[in-house]
């Protein structure tokens, strides 16, 4: 996505509007960009949103987030065409270069800020979310697909995590690795 966009405005601002080759190059990176978009970012947007948010405000949050991707989604319709249009930004295909540029911010976003959850029950996912940070959750993910951990199992929850453990039946404290 973030390279057709990219392709689009550079390619946009080179050629002529007469060059009607470039002009179906043009239409032919979107459509791409559009193919992508429509089977990763714009799909997984909701199944990320639906995980991210602990069981108990789950509900709410949800409802916060569709609004928000509504009212983003407007005020991008709404903005595009004084971008473009020549009385206003006048921007052109120049635009492709904002979207493409924000690409850039959803690839950083996605890195550093989206946990891995495949695999894991909602019930996990809060444990990893708990537990460590979005760039080390895939081997956190692991770990706890490795050692069967579910949120009622404190004990398998510090093993995967490496974290001390509170034995209640001898009243003491032993860390995860001499459990293993």
């Amino acid at each position: 996505m973030l390279i057709c966009e990219y392709l689009v405005a550079i390619i946009g601002v080179t050629i002529s509007i007469e060059n009607a080759a470039g002009q179906k190059v043009l239409v032919a990176f979107v459509c791409i960009y559009i193919a992508f978009f429509a089977s990763t970012w714009g799909p997984v947007a909701w199944v990320v949103t639906s995980e991210i948010f602990p069981l108990a405000i789950r509900a709410k949050a949800m409802s916060m987030s569709t609004a928000s991707n509504w009212l983003w989604n407007f005020g991008i319709g709404y903005a595009t065409p004084y971008m473009v249009n020549e009385e206003y930004g006048n921007l052109g295909p120049k635009v492709f270069f904002v979207w493409g540029s924000t690409c850039l911010g959803c690839l950083l976003f996605t890195y550093f800020c989206i946990m891995e959850t495949k695999g894991l029950s909602l019930e996990q996912i809060d444990i990893l979310y708990q537990n460590t940070t979005p760039v080390k959750s895939v081997s956190y993910r692991n770990q706890l697909i490795a050692h069967n951990v579910h949120a009622a199992d404190d004990e398998a929850i510090a093993r995967a995590s490496g974290r001390e453990v509170f034995n209640h039946e001898k009243g003491s404290q032993t860390s995860a690795q001499e459990k293993v």
